[in-house]
């Protein structure tokens, strides 16, 4: 069976590469996502799906029945991005040379390729090959195509609580060059605001400038924390990072009342995000040991967890033999043994994970060009994607 999967695949390749071409083609901004939903929702009806519904969010639903013997298999992936910045033609969706990036062979460029339209193009026409070729399963496959995941989830949120849009086993098609993912790190937040005093620039000693005090606090941040966050066994090393920073009031010839910084830590369970707090107010303690100048207070952490304590998950394969199922299937599609993992960033597969459902990463593309200028997929490996998608649909929902 696998063989002929294969097969059907390499047979439609210029098809499933135009689809992927047009998804990148509908510009998806987070909150704009109408136009890549109704590609998405095109190429669902065009494969064959049995049902397909695009909610109020633009998340589109689509499901391909299965006899009901079988388990359930839900493919998750988001159809917004992040903005294009100075990207070249971010939404050409065209087809290049991968030597551009330093991969071999093909690849398509543009805005999301790898996070995560590419995915999300193999998921639909997988799905596709296995109404094609008349495999019946004896599960449900449901496919997901979720907005706003880029902005804190509200899509992939909606699709559980709203629609109920669930399945037995959950694969997140969130790059992994072809690897498996388990889990990542947790994603805690907060603003330092920094208080000073105000007046004409013309005459700074008047007042106490807040983006110097900042500044000074931003520096002890990087020379006296960033270097002890811990390393976690499984999810790596904590980082920590300023990411955004602001005055008031914004005006070129006053001086700053007021300074506020933005920190982004992508914390492990050995640093949950009460310690990052902590850890901030003892460095505004020793600088103003110092300077006693210094008026500074950390904003309450903002957890992107729901109701726990650390927000990133994991799939313990030891504890999940699905692991073991993904594994094989991946490894019978590819030739070779994927590595296990866990990404560097966050995905809406914690979502899941809390709910005590299995999941597991699997997609084309690399994390590197997430969010860069080199935002692209390989051709080669978006087709043994949708190879793969296919496979599993068939280990995990069973055949008839």
């Amino acid at each position: 069976m696998l063989k002929k999967i294969s097969q059907a695949v390499d047979k439609q390749r210029g098809e499933a590469v135009a689809l992927l071409q047009d998804l990148i083609r509908a510009p998806s901004p987070s909150g704009s996502e109408a136009e890549a939903a109704e590609v998405v929702a095109e190429g669902m009806r065009a494969a064959g799906f049995d049902t397909v519904r695009v909610d109020e969010l633009c998340d589109v639903l689509g499901t391909i029945k299965g006899s009901g013997k079988g388990r359930s298999v839900l493919f998750n992936g988001h159809i917004d991005h992040v903005p294009p910045g100075d990207m070249v033609d971010p939404y050409s969706g065209r087809l290049m040379d991968g030597t551009q990036f330093g991969v071999e062979g093909e690849a398509v460029y543009g805005r999301a390729a790898s996070d995560m339209k590419g995915a999300v193009a193999a998921m639909v026409t997988a799905g596709g090959v296995l109404k094609e070729l008349g495999i019946e399963l004896k599960g449900d496959l449901k496919v997901a195509g979720v907005a706003r995941e880029e902005v804190g989830g509200a899509g992939t949120i909606s699709t559980i609580l709203d629609s109920h849009f669930l399945g037995d086993v959950v694969i997140i098609g969130e790059a992994t060059n072809m690897d498996i993912a388990l889990g990542h790190r947790g994603h805690a937040r907060t603003d330092v605001v920094v208080k000073g005093r105000s007046c004409h620039a013309s005459a700074p000693d008047r007042g106490i400038n807040a983006l110097y005090k900042a500044s000074d606090l931003i520096s002890r941040i990087r020379s006296e924390l960033i270097p002890r966050l811990p390393e976690h066994p499984i999810m790596g090393r904590t980082s920590l990072t300023v990411t955004k920073i602001s005055v008031k009031p914004d005006t070129s010839n006053v001086v700053p009342e007021e300074c506020s910084f933005h920190i982004d830590c992508r914390n492990t369970p050995n640093y949950p995000a009460e310690q990052l707090q902590r850890d901030l107010n003892e460095v505004i303690a020793s600088v103003r040991a110092e300077d006693p100048e210094l008026e500074a207070l950390v904003l309450p952490t903002q957890l992107i967890r729901g109701d726990r304590s650390f927000s990133g998950f994991y799939t313990d394969p030891e504890a999940n033999p699905v692991v073991h199922e993904v594994k094989q299937a991946v490894s019978e599609v590819l030739g070779s043994e994927p590595r296990l993992k866990v990404w560097t960033f966050s995905t809406d597969g914690r979502f899941y994970s809390w709910m005590g459902l299995p999941v597991v990463g699997f997609g084309p593309g690399e994390e590197r060009f997430s969010h860069s200028h080199q935002d692209h997929v390989r051709v080669e490996d978006y087709i043994q994607a949708v190879k793969t998608y296919a496979w599993l649909a068939c280990k995990i929902c069973g055949v008839e």
